[in-house]
């Protein structure tokens, strides 16, 4: 027994060792090699044999080296702008098939709120600017770490059509600094199965910002999602996605109406035309379809009321020193995909006839809803750029709730400065004004100068 019990020890202390070793290996390719935050470098793969974990692959990244593997990972990845992706360090399966990287970063930021303040260090969402802030507290200093990353991305180096791949990224917005997934999905050719980015969104074309909230008129949207891209031409220049989504029940009810389970997904789609130097400037049309099934009491039945939206957004890129963001969305019921106005219950509203002899009774309205940005960025080199955009959401609500302190409009302007003070720390800062009106006419405003110091690894 006892020499069973001593043979046992040995071997756990085999493992142990074993995976010190390789701990050790990946702390000194995190410091050593660290991620450089510009997608564009290049990175050089250097393999270190281990007979139970395969190779364990260095990513550095290194301009003048072969860039395949870079640009393998950032189609894998999200496209919006703190979406992480190009790890600092990997793995390598037995049969060099897959490669599994690692990365992430750490963000900082202070934050200070004066003449109107937003208790939120990470969103500056100016649907939340109160109209009449208690005396006294006009101004707010916040610390924020929680938007922090650490993400996965597993990629196919197969030549084959339809590679496979999956990403996870998640941060530390919960309570407590919790982690809480961003994205977790799979792909397989132009298939993507899981969680993550709205099709409906424009995702390229989101101006950068130190706020993670973003421009207010930003139709945005982290969706449970099942869509497929295609991507044809001489030069890939064409695309073009169709989507099915998970539904929400974003609305307003009163006694007439009652929420129940959605069974109708929502439609997504897109057709995207891009030119220029590595298809760097585009523009794209996009629509959504939505059906929302709700009881209606008085009826005693279930309704189904269907919307549709379209928007047209896009960048443009002038000789790579010059980028401009644009974005115009127009539809009903999608106040649930706006920035700003997601969360409000502002897709549809009751029309309050109670009257069981009209056809309409019990039955909710349409709510409009418009929303564009127009952004401007300008890259002094490649390691400092500074942006400025703009912002509007504007919506109309049945005529029988207006006078009502429900949001009306909403105003947002980013003004920003970014550099790379080394290949993997980036410095930010950024002014931020939003101004919130309600149907009354009644209005607040706050004010936003915040720093970011971020570690890239």
């Amino acid at each position: 027994m006892n020499h069973w019990i001593s043979s046992l020890f040995s071997k756990e202390k085999q493992q142990i060792m074993k995976r010190t070793k390789l701990i050790y290996a990946i702390l000194a390719a995190m410091f050593v090699f660290p991620h450089f935050a510009n997608a564009q470098e290049d990175i050089i793969i250097t393999k270190k044999h281990n007979h139970h974990h395969g190779e364990l692959l260095i990513i550095n990244n290194d301009s003048g080296h072969d860039s395949t593997y870079v640009i393998i990972f950032e189609e894998n990845a999200p496209e919006r702008f703190n979406a992480p992706k190009t790890p600092s360090f990997g793995f390598m399966s037995k049969d060099q098939k897959y490669l599994m990287g690692i990365g992430g970063y750490v963000k900082g930021t202070i934050s200070m709120d004066f003449k109107g303040a937003i208790n939120d260090p990470a969103y500056f969402t100016t649907s939340a600017i109160p109209i009449n802030p208690a005396p006294g507290n006009g101004e707010l200093l916040q610390f924020n770490a929680n938007q922090s990353s650490l993400f996965y991305n597993l990629v196919s180096l197969s030549d084959k059509k339809s590679k496979f791949g999956a990403y996870i990224n998640m941060n530390f917005s919960g309570q407590n600094y919790t982690p809480e997934i961003q994205d977790a999905y799979i792909t397989y050719g132009g298939l993507l199965i899981g969680r993550t980015t709205s099709l409906f969104t424009d995702a390229a074309a989101i101006p950068p910002t130190i706020d993670s909230e973003g421009p207010n008129g930003l139709t945005y949207k982290t969706n449970n999602v099942f869509n497929f891209r295609s991507h044809w031409g001489k030069k890939k220049q064409f695309s073009a996605g169709l989507g099915l989504e998970m539904p929400s029940t974003d609305f307003t009810t009163s006694n007439a109406q009652s929420v129940t389970n959605q069974y109708i997904p929502d439609f997504p789609s897109y057709i995207q035309f891009a030119w220029g130097k590595n298809r760097d400037s585009h523009v794209r049309l996009s629509s959504i379809i939505r059906n929302v099934n709700y009881r209606n009491n008085i009826q005693d039945k279930n309704n189904i009321i269907s919307t549709y939206a379209c928007q047209l957004s896009g960048l443009v890129t002038v000789k790579q020193k010059l980028v401009f963001y644009y974005q115009l969305a127009y539809g009903t019921g999608i106040s649930t995909y706006i920035q700003d106005v997601s969360g409000l219950k502002l897709d549809f509203m009751p029309n309050n006839i109670v009257d069981k002899q009209d056809d309409n009774a019990g039955k909710l309205d349409h709510v409009k809803s418009m929303s564009y940005y127009a952004g401007l960025q300008y890259n002094f080199n490649p390691r400092t750029f500074m942006s400025c955009t703009f912002s509007q959401v504007g919506i109309d609500v049945p005529d029988n709730y207006e006078n009502s302190d429900l949001y009306k409009e909403g105003y947002y302007l980013a003004t920003n400065f970014f550099w790379y003070a080394r290949p993997n720390v980036q410095f930010g800062a950024e002014y931020l004004y939003g101004r919130r009106v309600d149907q009354n006419d009644n209005w607040g405003q706050a004010n936003r100068l915040q720093v970011m110091l971020q570690y890239n690894f």
